[in-house]
């Protein structure tokens, strides 16, 4: 990133909570004269299943494009005609494990991320993303 003491990243993945998000993030980009950036993790580890394809790296290279495409598109799609062009970063890779690690190269990048909801046990057993990044992200982190 270019200068991310000035970057105020904010997380899609097209969910709802993403979106409000997504909205938060362009809010407080305008009113503190900060670069907004979209970040979006492609989902993919070892032990995901995509089904025959998992080996095939140009089947999930295309997968991963497309997805982020779509993503990307629907996030600037809903933020209008005020951020044409903000710049995208697509990770590949554990979610949270990911955007902790993009915290950690850009000290100072201020992250904005919706939050799902689970229930407490469903966040006790599944983990959540949200959860992680704020425990272990070394950078300020909103959830909405």
């Amino acid at each position: 990133m270019s200068d991310s003491r000035h970057a105020l990243a904010v997380a899609v993945d097209g969910s709802p909570q993403a979106l409000k998000a997504l909205h938060t993030a362009a809010d407080l980009a305008r009113a503190t004269g900060r670069e907004l950036v979209l970040i979006y993790v492609y989902p993919h580890t070892s032990t995901s299943t995509v089904g025959a394809e998992l080996d095939d790296e140009e089947f999930l290279t295309d997968h991963r494009d497309r997805s982020a495409r779509a993503v990307f598109d629907a996030a600037i799609a809903q933020l209008g005609s005020d951020w044409s062009d903000p710049k995208k970063i697509l990770l590949w890779g554990n979610p949270a494990e990911e955007i902790i690690e993009f915290m950690r190269q850009n000290p100072g990048v201020h992250l904005v991320m919706g939050r799902r909801g689970l229930s407490r046990i469903k966040s006790l057993l599944l983990g959540s993303v949200s959860d992680k990044v704020l425990r272990h992200g070394t950078g300020l982190v909103t959830l909405v």
